[in-house]
Formats: C-alpha cells, sequence, structure tokens
C-alpha cells in the first residue's frame, strides 16, 4: 500500500503559528534567511528573537511536509484517473470488436 508522507507537526505557541500564517511561508523563508528586514511589530517579533526564529523555522518545515503530502495526493488521484480512462477505453473496444461477429 502506498504511504503518504507523514507530516511533522511543529510545536509552535499560537501567536507564533497566527503570524506566520499571516504574514506566508516567502516572507517567514525570506526573514530566517535574513534578506529582509521586517517592518511591523509582529514580523520584528521572528525577526528578532531566536526563540521564535526556530519556531518559525520548524513552521516552514510543517508547511513544507504539508505540501510535499499534498503534491503525493494530487499525484496519486491522476494516476487512478488515468489508469481508470485506460480501463474503459480498453473495455469499449474490446466490446465494439464483438459486435462485428
Amino acid at each position: 500500500m502506498f504511504r503518504w508522507r507523514k507530516v511533522r507537526k511543529a510545536n509552535v505557541p499560537k501567536d507564533v503559528r497566527d503570524v506566520c500564517e499571516r504574514i506566508g511561508e516567502t516572507v517567514i523563508a525570506m526573514v530566517l534567511a535574513g534578506g529582509l528586514t521586517p517592518h511591523g511589530d509582529e514580523r520584528a517579533k521572528i525577526h528578532t528573537y531566536p526563540v521564535s526564529r526556530d519556531h518559525a523555522g520548524d513552521w516552514l518545515i510543517e508547511r513544507g511536509d504539508k505540501d510535499q503530502q499534498h503534491e503525493e495526493r494530487l499525484e496519486c488521484a491522476e494516476w487512478a484517473i488515468l489508469i481508470f480512462v485506460i480501463l474503459v477505453s480498453s473495455l469499449t473496444q474490446q466490446c465494439s470488436c464483438l459486435g462485428n461477429f
């Protein structure tokens, strides 16, 4: 059986999680990489405090796992649809060939 990727749930405080969800993955990644000096209290909290930076990094890992799991499930659904279409088309061709006799 196909095993889905396990999502590593981050132990992030609610206030940091809310800030991360509001700002988004791209901005959080830029803040953690040091390429963005944030303006505003909530973004500066993640940039300034090392504990909040660690939590934001854990949150990014969790989001990456969720995105990867979503992609795997979509690919599985696409394969299932493709197999279904192939089976249906081959069965209809066989039935139409039997009608010629």
